[in-house]
């Protein structure tokens, strides 16, 4: 199945929309902050407005790491920024991500080589092409992280002051 996710910039809480092939919304990630600790969460929310998945985001130093929760089941994931690029892992399943999550142009495949999800950047949103209809969700949430984590879009060498 192929959808669309596109980043809302208008005022509210709403984060990005998904929508698939014919243009019609099907998720949409809002950001909810907690009152006690500051932090922010986004819930997925399906067409009729409830919370299909959550993501929390957990406080490491130096790297994006989420927690993504649908029904009673959950996944860990992690994004070490690094000179090289952005190392990622999943805890919880046995998926690697292969390409440039930075750039957004990733791939996720399972232990066994399938692919799970094929992930493209254009213009102003983002395909994703998922090719396991169980783990939509999981597959959802890791493009909304990729997405949502701040990242150079277009690298620059930067000269010193001497």
């Amino acid at each position: 199945m192929k959808l669309h996710i596109k980043r809302d910039c208008s005022p509210g809480d709403v984060g990005f929309i998904v929508y698939d092939e014919s243009g019609n919304e099907k998720y949409r990630a809002v950001s909810v902050k907690t009152k006690v600790t500051k932090k922010l969460n986004m819930v997925i929310l399906n067409r009729e407005g409830e919370c299909a998945a959550k993501i929390r985001r957990l406080p490491p130093v130096g790297v994006c790491a989420f927690v993504f929760r649908v029904g009673r089941s959950h996944v860990t994931f992690a994004a070490v920024p690094t000179k090289n690029g952005v190392l990622s892992y999943f805890y919880g399943n046995n998926w690697h991500v292969n390409g440039d999550l930075a750039g957004k142009n990733f791939t996720i495949i399972d232990v066994d080589k399938t692919v799970i999800l094929n992930h493209r950047r254009h213009a102003d949103y983002c395909t994703l092409e998922i090719f396991d209809a169980d783990n939509e969700l999981y597959c959802i949430a890791t493009s909304v992280c990729a997405n949502f984590i701040n990242t150079v879009e277009k690298p620059a060498v930067q000269a010193a002051n001497i």
